[in-house]
């Protein structure tokens, strides 16, 4: 069976800015009709790149093309306006002396008047702000002004759409609402989405696929499960949720998903992350969730540690705590707050921790 042209494809990119990379030798395909989510940390490269695909920026070397045709080759490359393709900005980015309707038709400028009304009124109505047609930007809320900014992007039917955290500015109710509504829109439209956030749960809402940027590098893609479930270095699972780590001793391995681990004299079953070079006997890096170890009072054999601190979090408390084994602090959830030098029994929950070679690069 053939496989299917990429409908976006970067190779060999790579841009500095005044003697500093940004990014550096990325190659990238991504395939029609999915949503590709960008995550990684501030600097990791994620808006650079959109730029650089949006053709708002050119890099030293590398080539960018979109529906196999070249749009950026070296520093040569098509302006943005000839692109098929549009951008919603994180700050929207909306004419502050025109209408929403206007605004959603600026792009439509050369369409027949009749034509370009009607693309005008069916985009409000998918972005459901018809009854907005005749304000001003300052007359938005946050989330109006984010739909008006889709239904512009949307209205010259481009074959890719790229975002850049356009949820970063809305209050926490309403960006988990658009996330619903993003995720309800892009299963109706079916382009290719690159969309760029700094929240792995964010993109697990809507994404295929989920790029891990770092350093102007992409260091895993895969589908939101996937990179939960199977992160391949210890860094990428800090982001998908394995903030907490320990040093342990391996055991063995028990098949191709598990091994056996202990730390001091208690031993418990883990889930292999990429686990290379270690041998039986040798210290290994256990990262966890803080739910993965708890406090159990009752549990006759738990591995005792020490409380240093605790924090609330609305529905729980975060402690901090540190064991005889580990010199290094680590987070645990509890129900309840605990003085600091509390003493405690905890109790692993292996299903929830990783197992990564020490030598791999830290959180």
């Amino acid at each position: 069976m053939t496989q299917a042209l990429p409908m976006l494809s970067c190779q060999n990119l790579h841009w500095q800015i005044q003697g500093q990379t940004i990014i550096q030798n990325l190659s990238l395909n991504l395939a029609a009709g999915q949503v590709y989510c960008i995550v990684g940390p501030s600097g990791s490269g994620k808006s650079s790149l959109l730029r650089l695909i949006a053709g708002l920026d050119t890099p030293q070397s590398g080539t960018i093309t979109i529906d196999q045709q070249l749009m950026t080759e070296g520093p040569k490359g098509l302006p943005p306006e000839q692109r098929r393709l549009n951008m919603v900005f994180q700050d929207y980015a909306l004419w502050p002396h025109m209408t929403v309707r206007e605004i959603v038709g600026y792009g439509l400028n050369r369409w027949p008047a009749a034509q370009r009304d009607a693309r005008v009124a069916e985009m409000l109505a998918l972005m459901q702000i018809s009854h907005y047609a005749s304000r001003r930007p300052a007359q938005l809320s946050g989330g109006q002004a984010q739909r008006v900014a889709i239904a512009r992007a949307l209205a010259t039917d481009p074959q890719l759409l790229l975002f850049d955290e356009p949820l970063s500015n809305l209050d926490v109710q309403l960006r988990a609402q658009m996330r619903k509504e993003f995720s309800q829109l892009f299963s109706r439209l079916k382009k290719t989405v690159v969309y760029v956030t700094h929240d792995p749960l964010e993109a697990c809402a809507f994404a295929d696929q989920i790029v891990v940027m770092r350093s102007g590098n992409i260091e895993q893609i895969a589908s939101p499960a996937t990179l939960f479930q199977n992160p391949q270095s210890p860094w990428i699972a800090s982001l998908a949720g394995f903030d907490s780590q320990l040093e342990a001793r391996l055991i063995r391995q028990a098949d191709s998903q598990y091994a056996w681990v202990a730390i001091g004299e208690k031993q418990f079953r883990a889930r292999m992350g990429k686990l290379q070079h270690s041998r039986p006997g040798q210290q290994i890096r256990l990262l966890f969730t803080p739910g993965a170890i708890r406090h159990d009072p009752t549990a006759p054999q738990g591995l005792p540690a020490k409380v240093i601190s605790s924090m609330f979090e609305g529905r729980h408390w975060r402690l901090d705590v540190t064991t005889a084994e580990s010199n290094l602090p680590f987070s645990i959830i509890h129900p309840s707050s605990l003085p600091a030098d509390s003493i405690l029994s905890l109790v692993v929950q292996g299903e929830d921790c990783l197992i990564f070679d020490l030598e791999q690069s830290p959180l």
